[in-house]
C-alpha cells in the first residue's frame, strides 16, 4: 500500500490489529464473556468520531494525525482491516465497524460481542474503554483508498514515570497471562517462573522502579548487541516445546513475534498491561512524492503498554535493523521544542484536540532586527555535522546489510538513484531486469539477487543455506561497485540541477507513480 499524509514521530508504525489473549503459544482476540465486556459497533459512519476512553485525559497531550491508506491489493486481504498511526479518531470516507471493551454496557452471557450504538436506539452513545480492531464495514471496490484521522499521545518520559499504576478495572485482561485460564493443550508453563525471574533482574540490574523505565529495561535488553539474533527463519521448537521458551532459553534466534511476545510476557509478570500489536512498520520513503510504500516484507509486530491518563504507548524490542525505539523527549519543554509532524492541508481537527506542531501557545513577538549571525553559524555548525553523521551512516547502511530484504532495498534505493522504472505490479524480475540495463557489469548478481530475494519471500521455510551463500555472494560484488554507481547518479543529479538530500537518501527509496496496467 502506499500511505500518504502526515509522518507520525512518536508512533512509527502503521498499526492494525491489537490483541490481548495470550494461551502459551498465539495470541487471540479476547472472546466476550459475562466477566469481560467485549463490545462491538456494527456501523459506524464516514465521517463521524469513534467514541473512545482510551486517549490522554488532556487534549493538549495529544497529536492529531490524517493519513490516506491506498491499498494495492483487494481490502479483503488485509481482511478488511483500517490501518492507521495510533489510534483511530474517524475513518472520513469509508464506514467502519469497531471492537473493544465497553464495560459500561451490560450483556447477556455468550461468547458474541453485545451490539452496541446501534441506528435508531435511543440511548446515549456509550464510548469504548479501549479499541482492539476497526474494520471496513462493507467490502471496497478499487481503488481502496481509506482516509484515516488519528491521534497519538503527546507526552514525554517524565509524563509517563510519574503515570503510576491507579489502572483501570478494564485492563485486567491486558496484565494476565492467561485469561480465564486458556492455555494451549500440550505445552507446559513450568518456566514461566523462570521468566518472572529474568524480567524481575532485568528491572533491577537497570535500577527501574516505574512502568515506564522497566518496560524501557527490558526493551533496552533485547535489542542490546550480541543478547539475541534476528532472522526470518529461526529454528523450530522441538515436539512439546513452547516456542517462547526456545527462543528465550535455547536458540536466542527469532523474528518480530518472538521478541513482541516474549516481552508482552515479562511486561505481565511485572503487572505492566501490555498487547501485542500487529500490523506494518513505516515501509520506505518516496522523496519525490513523500509517499510511503509498505510492502508485504515490512509486515511487524510490536508492544504497546498502557499508562494510565496517557493510553497505550509503543516499544520496540525486535533488533532487526529496521524498526527502532521510539526515543521521547525527556521533559514537556523539550517536547514542545521537537519538531513535529506537518498537518494535512483542509484537514479536520475534532474539539479539544491539537493539529501537529501546535503547541498551544501564540508566538512571541519581538523586535524586526535580529542578530542574523549566531543563528547562520549554528547553522552551519549544524548541517556540517549532519553531513558527517550522514556519510558515516552511508557507509554503515551499506556494509552492515546482511539479510534478503534489506539487500533487496538496497537495490530498490540504488535503481531509484539510477532512474529506473519502476512500475506498480513488477515482479522482482522485471525490476531487476531492467535495472540490469544499468549497470551490465552487474547482470548476473542483480538477475540472481531477485530470484533469490522472491524465493525468501514466498516460498515456504524462505532460502537453505547454499542459497543464503549465494545471495552473500552476488550481494558483495555488487557492493564493490555501490559506491561508485552512487557517485555516478549524483553527478548526473547535480548536472541536472537535482538537489539530493542526503539525510534522505540514507533511508529513503523511491518509486515512480504506478502506470496503468
Amino acid at each position: 500500500m502506499f500511505v500518504t499524509g502526515d509522518s507520525p514521530i512518536y508512533y512509527p508504525y502503521w498499526r492494525g490489529i491489537a490483541l490481548a489473549g495470550w494461551n502459551g503459544i498465539q495470541w487471540y482476540e479476547l472472546p466476550s464473556t459475562p466477566e469481560l465486556a467485549v463490545r462491538q459497533q456494527p456501523l459506524l459512519p464516514a465521517h463521524a468520531l469513534l467514541p473512545r476512553d482510551d486517549l490522554p485525559t488532556s487534549g493538549a497531550r495529544i497529536q492529531v494525525l490524517h493519513n490516506t491508506f491506498h491499498v494495492l491489493v483487494p481490502t479483503d486481504q488485509t481482511l478488511g482491516t483500517v490501518f492507521s498511526a495510533g489510534e483511530i479518531l474517524s475513518v472520513d470516507n469509508q464506514s467502519t465497524t469497531v471492537r473493544g471493551i465497553m464495560s459500561s454496557v451490560p450483556a447477556p452471557p455468550g461468547t458474541i460481542p453485545a451490539l452496541v450504538n446501534v441506528a435508531g436506539d435511543p440511548s446515549q452513545t456509550a464510548s469504548f474503554d479501549t479499541v482492539d480492531k476497526v474494520h471496513l464495514a462493507k467490502r471496497l471496490q478499487a481503488p481502496y483508498n481509506i482516509t484515516v484521522t488519528e491521534a497519538i499521545p503527546n507526552v514525554d518520559v517524565q509524563d509517563l514515570q510519574a503515570a503510576g499504576t491507579d489502572y483501570p478495572v478494564w485492563v485486567g485482561p491486558y496484565i494476565a497471562l492467561y485469561q480465564d485460564g486458556r492455555q494451549a493443550a500440550g505445552y507446559s508453563t513450568a518456566r514461566d517462573a523462570e521468566i518472572a525471574a529474568l524480567a524481575q533482574s532485568i528491572v533491577h540490574d537497570a535500577g527501574a522502579s516505574t512502568p515506564y523505565d522497566q518496560a524501557k529495561a527490558i526493551e533496552s535488553w533485547f535489542i542490546s548487541k550480541g543478547r539475541f539474533t534476528y532472522t526470518l527463519t529461526p529454528p523450530k521448537a522441538p515436539v512439546g516445546v513452547r516456542p517462547l521458551d526456545n527462543f528465550l532459553f535455547t536458540t536466542k534466534k527469532g523474528f518480530c513475534q518472538d521478541f513482541s511476545t516474549a516481552m508482552n510476557v515479562m511486561l505481565r509478570t511485572l503487572g505492566i498491561p501490555s498487547r501485542q500489536m500487529s500490523g506494518f512498520s513505516q515501509g520506505v520513503l518516496d522523496d519525490k512524492t513523500r509517499q510511503f510504500f509498505v510492502n508485504a516484507v515490512e509486515a511487524h509486530s510490536w508492544v504497546e503498554v498502557f499508562f494510565p491518563g496517557y493510553g497505550w504507548i509503543p516499544f520496540e524490542p525486535t533488533p532487526d535493523g529496521i524498526s527502532t525505539p521510539v526515543n521521547r523527549p525527556q521533559t514537556l519543554d523539550q517536547l514542545n521544542a521537537a519538531p513535529a509532524a506537518v498537518p494535512s492541508a483542509s484537514a479536520r481537527v475534532p474539539p479539544g484536540f491539537r493539529e501537529p506542531g501546535d503547541t498551544g501557545a501564540g508566538a512571541e513577538t519581538g523586535s524586526p532586527f535580529v542578530d542574523l549571525w549566531r543563528p547562520v553559524l549554528t547553522a552551519l555548525g549544524v548541517l556540517l555535522l549532519l553531513l558527517v553523521v550522514a556519510l558515516l551512516l552511508g557507509l554503515r547502511w551499506l556494509l552492515a546489510v546482511r539479510d534478503v530484504p534489506r539487500i533487496w532495498r538496497r537495490l530498490l534505493f540504488l535503481g531509484n538513484r539510477l532512474k529506473v522504472p519502476r512500475h506498480g505490479g513488477d515482479t522482482p524480475e522485471e525490476f531487476a531486469s531492467r535495472l540490469a540495463a544499468s549497470v551490465p557489469g552487474l547482470d548476473t548478481e542483480v538477475r540472481r539477487l531477485a530470484t533469490l530475494y522472491t524465493r525468501a519471500s514466498f516460498r515456504r521455510g524462505g532460502l537453505d543455506e547454499d542459497e543464503l551463500a549465494d545471495v552473500h555472494e552476488a550481494w558483495a560484488t555488487v557492493r564493490g561497485r555501490y559506491v561508485r554507481l552512487m557517485a555516478r547518479a549524483w553527478r548526473d543529479a547535480l548536472r541536472r540541477g537535482q538537489v539530493v538530500s542526503v539525510e534522505e537518501d540514507a533511508t529513503s527509496g523511491s518509486r515512480e507513480p504506478s502506470r496503468p496496467r
